[in-house]
């Protein structure tokens, strides 16, 4: 019994320790406008990476057949739970499972807000792109690891 307790605290205890950091395999759907039906992505993969001080995407590619996206490294400094870009503007928040950021788009008119949230072995992942007047696209997604 005392051998399944402490079994049982170890496991609570590393999913408390749940970070972003890792490779991430999953599928999803993107749409415009945010309306259905939407293009679904059968593969998605991300990879994450962080420190103390520093939270990234590396990489990693959505292929939703009509129509990909290939990450690139993107990083924000982390500081009481707040992230900041590389000028040192505050664009969101992290509390090691929970992460929420804004970011501009290649069109100066557009705002990426990125939300992911981690359970367990998964994340849920919505990118949604929108301006003064409408959601532009919406991504979603859900990916695994293999237990980072």
């Amino acid at each position: 019994m005392t051998k399944l307790f402490f079994i049982l605290c170890l496991s609570f205890a590393s999913m408390a320790q749940a970070r972003l950091a890792g490779e991430w395999t999953g599928w999803g759907n993107w749409t415009f406008k945010g309306e259905p039906p939407g293009t679904d992505c059968p593969t998605m993969q991300m990879k994450w990476s962080e420190s103390a001080d520093r939270v990234s995407v590396d990489g990693g590619l959505f292929d939703c057949g009509v129509v990909a996206m290939h990450l690139g490294e993107t990083a924000w400094k982390i500081s009481n739970g707040h992230l900041f870009d590389e000028t040192g503007k505050n664009v969101g928040t992290y509390d090691g499972a929970n992460l929420s950021v804004y970011m501009p788009s290649p069109n100066e008119k557009t705002t990426i807000q990125i939300i992911v949230k981690r359970e367990a072995n998964h994340i849920d992942y919505q990118e949604v792109w929108f301006n003064q007047f409408e959601k532009v696209y919406v991504i979603t997604g859900r990916l695994f690891t293999s237990g980072e």
